[in-house]
């Protein structure tokens, strides 16, 4: 099944789109999308200077018609689900987004309703356009770099102002083996440093439940949810988080949940592995001295 991927040069994304296109095709094409070197090895590989969805559609559907592509993957990112659409309007074919497995017979699935179900769907045949769910895909390793040729620009329709780049500190959210969320139960953004101290001996990231950024305790990039940041740590400490629905729907896919919570009926512990009741001020010191005698 010819196969193309399109993506920005982003190592990781590129190689979790490629898992997922050799189910079809050993050598997918890739149309890299804005600056930056094409990471990896390609059957071709061609490029757009623009990202944004409603300037690209037309164009990248001229191309996809003209090479007889039949299947097209795009991560669920902001820039690939908002070419997506657009995309499969112009091609006039199906969409599925925020897919989390697909078989080489083309049965694809999707979490729903906050990870709570699970929708599986039969393809006939093609072209389709597919968004492919963060982290549910191991991404390979790339090797090498593909040449790419230029593809003419489409109609301007939307013009970029201002693109802001939030600066943070240590290791991403979603590259961290290890993350320390603090939910509205911390108390106050202060009550985050002890946090910070945790993660920093695990060489881990500090995340934040919805309730605790809309209460202004962390920035909004830090946020990890259905509406957040997706992540699949090994480990994932949830320090007074309540576990809703759309927070659990951000770690479905971590390997061991730790949870500590002073209420034995919060929903989080229903997701854990591990779990503590009681305060969390107790708890992570205790945790912090064992981490340091271990060291």
């Amino acid at each position: 099944m010819k196969t193309l991927i399109i993506e920005t040069a982003n190592a990781k994304l590129l190689g979790e789109l490629v898992t997922a296109a050799r189910i079809f095709s050993p050598t997918p094409d890739v149309v890299v999308l804005g600056a930056g070197e094409l990471p990896g090895s390609y059957g071709k590989g061609y490029r757009v200077p623009d990202t944004l969805g409603a300037n690209l559609g037309t164009g990248l559907a001229d191309l996809i018609k003209s090479e007889g592509y039949e299947l097209i993957l795009l991560s669920a990112t902001a820039i690939g689900s908002g070419l997506a659409g657009p995309l499969a309007v112009s091609l006039g074919a199906p969409i599925l987004s925020e897919v989390t497995a697909i078989t080489p017979d083309l049965t694809i699935e999707r979490s729903l309703y906050g990870s709570k179900a699970v929708a599986r769907y039969k393809v006939e045949s093609g072209p389709l356009v597919l968004t492919i769910k963060r982290k549910y895909f191991e991404a390979v390793v790339l090797e090498g770099t593909t040449p790419t040729v230029d593809l003419p620009a489409g109609p301007q329709r939307i013009a970029l102002l201002e693109e802001i780049d939030e600066e943070r500190q240590g290791v991403p959210l979603e590259d961290a083996e290890v993350i320390v969320t603090g939910g509205r139960g911390i108390g106050s953004g202060d009550n985050f440093a002890i946090l910070n101290d945790m993660a920093g001996l695990l060489n881990g990231a500090v995340g934040a439940s919805r309730g605790a950024v809309d209460e202004g305790w962390m920035p909004p990039g830090a946020q990890i949810g259905q509406t957040g940041k997706i992540v699949a740590p090994n480990v994932y400490f949830a320090v007074g988080v309540s576990g809703a629905s759309q927070h659990l729907a951000g770690i479905s896919n971590a390997k061991c949940v730790v949870a500590i919570n002073k209420d034995n009926e919060a929903n989080i512990f229903k997701r854990a592995r591990f779990g503590i009741v009681g305060d969390y001020k107790k708890a992570v010191p205790a945790l912090i001295n064992a981490l340091k005698e271990s060291a």
